[in-house]
C-alpha cells in the first residue's frame, strides 16, 4: 500500500490530511491504529479524509477518524485543515467551500494571517435526565452537555491547570462512554474561556474545536470571545442563527506511507 498524505494542524490539533478525490482510498482500522502511533508511526490525533461529496449542493465529503481507529461526528479543527489543503493543492478555487460531513455540512472560507472561519450552526442542549443524575451522583455540578456533530460534556471549575483530566475521564467513563460523550472543562475569565479537552478514542488534546464551540455557544453576547487551549485560541461570533469560529490552520509537512 501506498499511501501520500499531509500533516496539519490547528492549534496543536494535529492531524494527517488523505484524499479520495482522484483515486479511492480503502484505510481500515488497524491501519489507523498503526500509523497514529506517536513512536513507531507518524502520530496524529485523527485521520482526515476527504472524498467527493454524496450531495449535489456539497463540494467535498470529509470523514474524521481518531487515532484508535473510530469514526467521530465532527473536528472543527480538523475541518479548517482540511479546507485549506484543499485550497494550497488547487481542489477549489480559494473562496467559500461548502463541506459535506457525517452529521452536518459546514461552511469554510479562508481569512487574514492565514486563518479560516467556519460556519456553522449553534449546538443542541442535551437533556437526558438519567444521565445528568448519574453525572451528579459523580459529585459532578455547573455542567451541560451539548451537541455539534459529537457530544460534549462541558464541566464550569474554579481552576483547570492542576486536574488530571486523564484520571477525571477515567472517573466517568463508565457513565459517558456508551453516550459517545467527549469530556471538557473550562474556566471563565474576563473575556476568555479557557479549556481542556479529553477525546474519545484520542485522549487529552492540545485544541478541540467543537468542545470550543460547544462551550462558546453558552456565553457568547454581542462581543466575540476567545477560547483558549494549551494549543492556541479560537475566536467565536454569532451572526444571526449561526456562529462563526476563527482560527489558524497550518501545515508541517507531507510524505508517502509505502509497505
Amino acid at each position: 500500500m501506498s499511501l501520500n498524505f499531509e500533516k496539519w494542524h490547528g492549534n496543536g490539533n494535529d492531524f494527517i490530511i488523505v484524499n479520495s478525490i482522484e483515486n479511492e482510498l480503502k484505510i481500515t482500522k488497524n491501519k489507523i491504529i498503526k500509523i497514529s502511533d506517536r513512536n513507531t508511526g507518524i502520530g496524529f490525533d485523527q485521520l482526515i479524509k476527504i472524498d467527493l461529496p454524496t450531495k449535489s449542493n456539497q463540494n467535498f465529503y470529509i470523514r474524521f477518524f481518531n487515532a484508535d481507529g473510530s469514526e467521530a461526528g465532527m473536528c472543527l479543527n480538523g475541518i479548517r485543515c482540511a479546507a485549506k489543503y484543499l485550497w494550497n493543492n488547487s481542489f477549489a478555487p480559494i473562496g467559500p467551500l461548502s463541506i459535506q460531513t457525517k452529521t452536518k455540512n459546514i461552511l469554510c472560507e479562508p481569512k487574514k494571517k492565514g486563518t479560516v472561519q467556519v460556519r456553522v450552526s449553534a449546538p443542541e442542549k442535551l437533556n437526558h435526565k438519567d444521565l445528568h443524575n448519574k453525572l451528579k451522583n459523580r459529585a459532578i455540578n455547573n455542567f451541560f452537555i451539548s451537541n455539534i456533530g459529537n457530544n460534549h460534556l462541558c464541566i464550569e471549575m474554579k481552576s483547570i491547570k492542576k486536574i488530571n483530566l486523564n484520571e477525571m475521564y477515567e472517573n466517568l467513563e463508565t457513565v459517558i462512554k456508551d453516550f459517545d460523550i467527549n469530556l471538557s472543562i473550562f474556566k471563565k475569565n474576563q473575556g476568555s474561556i479557557d479549556i481542556r479537552t479529553y477525546e474519545n478514542g484520542v485522549g487529552e488534546t492540545l485544541s478541540c474545536g467543537s468542545a470550543a464551540l460547544c462551550i462558546a455557544s453558552s456565553f457568547l453576547k454581542d462581543k466575540s470571545l476567545k477560547i483558549k487551549s494549551m494549543g492556541g485560541e479560537l475566536v467565536f461570533k454569532k451572526n444571526k442563527d449561526v456562529i462563526l469560529m476563527t482560527g489558524p490552520a497550518s501545515f508541517i509537512y507531507k510524505g508517502n506511507i509505502s509497505e
